[in-house]
C-alpha cells in the first residue's frame, strides 16, 4: 500500500509529485478455540517505496521477532504480485525453519478478483482512518504521523521499517508462473526440497532440489536483518467467530455430492467435478506469459512493406494470413529463416498496435501543422497592424 504525504490545506500542485511511504501489512490469524479466532495486525511503514521480495522478507522477520509465544508452523496467504510470487522470496522461505524454527506448510498464491482477504479490509479501514484524520486538522507530512492515524485500529500495531538492502541475487524459478501453491517439507523424503502445484492438491507436484536450489544462488542466503522501531501496543483486540459452513454441489443428473475436507491429492486423468472446459494453467498451449515468439526486425520491415503497401492502393490491402503466406515464400526463397515467420494471430496483433502508432503519428502531425498555421496567421496580422500604423503619420508629413 502506498500513502502520499497530505495536509488539511494544499493545492493540486503541492499535491502531485509526491514520493510518498510504503506500508505493508502482516495479518496474523491465531486459533483461540473451535469458535473463534484472534487477529493482530503488524502494519510497517517505510521510506523504502521498493516493494520487492527482500521487503517482504524484512516485514516477515520483524513479524517473527515481535510475535511472543512464536507459531510452530503457519501457512500464508496472499495475492501473486510480483512482490510475493517470486523466485526470490521461495528460495529465503526454504531457510525459514532454519532461522526461525517456523514450519512453513503451505503458501497460497489468490489469483486477482479470485477473493477479497481480510488485509484488503484492513487497507479499507487505514484509508478511512487517513482520512479523518486530515479532515480533523492534521497533516499527514512524516512517517510518524501514520503511526498516529492508525494506532487506534483493533489489534494493529505500527512500527517504522528500513530494509538493509544487502540481499543475494536469485535466479528465476522455470515455471513458477504457473504454479499457485508451495509447500517446503521438514521431514520426509523431501526435506529441503520446494514443492509446487498449480493448484493445492491438484496435478503434479513440482519438485526442486537443494541442488536445483543452490543453481539459483551464487552465495548463501542470509536472514534479513532490518531496522525496525518498537512495535505499537493496540488498544484494543480484533477476534471474529468462526463460521463453519457444510457445502453440497448437485451435478447434471441431481445426484448431491459430499465434499470432504482431505489432503489426498486429486488426479487430474480422473471424474474431476467440474464442468467439461475447466483446464489447469500448467496444460495451456497458449497464453501462457513469456512464450509468444517474438517478430524479429526484418520479418517487421517486410510486414510494415506488406501493410503500407495497402494504404497506397486498397487493392493490395493484404490480411494477415495472406502476409504469413507471403512471409513463408521469402523462407521458401531464403530471404527469411522459416522459424522467423510468425503464426496469423501473431501477425493481426501485430496489424493492430502498427495502425494505432501511424494514426497516432498522423494526429500528431496535423496538430504541428495546425499550430504552425495559426503561428503564419498570427504573423501576418501582427505585420498588417503595424503598417496600418505608420500609414497616417506619412500622410501627415506628405500634407506638411
Amino acid at each position: 500500500m502506498r500513502i502520499l504525504p497530505k495536509s488539511a490545506r494544499e493545492t493540486k500542485e503541492q499535491f502531485f509529485g509526491k514520493r510518498g511511504w510504503t506500508l505493508h501489512t502482516i495479518l496474523v490469524f491465531t486459533k483461540r478455540d473451535d469458535l473463534q479466532l484472534d487477529v493482530q495486525a503488524f502494519d510497517h511503514w517505510s521510506t523504502d517505496t521498493k516493494q520487492d521480495a527482500w521487503f517482504t522478507a524484512s516485514s516477515f522477520d520483524a513479524v517473527f521477532e515481535t510475535l511472543d509465544p512464536k507459531p510452530k508452523w503457519i501457512k500464508i496467504f496472499s495475492d501473486n504480485g510480483g512482490h510475493y510470487h517470486n523466485s526470490e522470496l521461495m528460495t529465503i522461505v526454504a531457510n525459514w525453519n532454519q532461522w526461525y524454527d517456523i514450519d512453513v506448510r503451505g503458501w497460497h498464491f489468490l489469483e486477482p478478483g479470485e477473493a477479497k482477504t481480510s488485509v484488503d479490509s484492513h487497507h479499507a479501514q487505514i484509508a478511512h482512518s487517513i482520512k479523518r484524520y486530515i479532515r480533523v486538522g492534521y497533516n499527514l507530512d512524516s512517517g510518524e504521523k501514520i503511526e498516529d492515524a492508525i494506532k487506534n485500529l483493533d489489534g494493529t500495531s505500527v512500527a517504522h521499517l528500513e530494509p538493509k538492502r544487502n540481499h543475494v541475487p536469485v535466479k528465476t524459478i522455470s515455471g513458477i508462473t504457473k504454479l499457485s501453491y508451495f509447500e517446503w517439507p521438514i521431514e520426509g523424503p523431501f526435506t529441503g526440497y520446494i514443492q509446487a502445484q498449480t493448484l493445492p492438491y491438484i496435478g503434479e507436484w513440482a519438485h526442486y532440489s537443494p541442488a536445483d536450489i543452490s543453481k539459483l544462488i551464487e552465495e548463501p542466503l542470509h536472514k534479513p536483518t532490518p531496522d525496525v522501531s518498537v512495535h505499537t501496543k493496540p488498544n484494543s483486540i480484533w477476534n471474529f467467530p468462526m463460521i463453519r459452513a457444510k457445502v453440497n454441489i448437485t451435478d447434471k443428473s441431481n445426484k448431491t455430492i459430499t465434499f470432504e475436507s482431505t489432503n489426498r491429492p486429486i488426479d487430474t486423468n480422473e471424474n474431476f467435478p467440474l464442468e467439461s472446459g475447466w483446464a489447469l494453467r500448467s496444460s495451456h498451449k497458449y497464453g501462457q506469459r513469456g512464450t509468444g515468439k517474438r517478430i524479429s526486425m526484418t520479418v517487421k520491415t517486410y510486414l510494415e512493406g506488406f501493410f503500407l503497401a495497402g494504404n497506397v492502393n486498397k487493392t493490395d490491402r493484404m490480411s494477415a494470413k495472406e502476409m504469413v503466406i507471403q512471409l513463408k515464400q521469402l523462407a521458401e526463397e531464403g530471404e527469411i529463416q522459416e522459424s522467423e515467420v510468425p503464426e496469423i494471430k501473431t501477425v493481426e496483433g501485430w496489424i493492430t498496435r502498427y495502425s494505432a502508432s501511424l494514426r497516432k503519428e498522423s494526429a500528431e502531425q496535423r496538430v504541428m501543422d495546425g499550430s504552425r498555421d495559426q503561428e503564419s496567421v498570427g504573423t501576418s496580422k501582427r505585420s498588417k497592424n503595424g503598417n496600418k500604423n505608420t500609414l497616417p503619420r506619412n500622410k501627415r508629413q506628405k500634407k506638411q
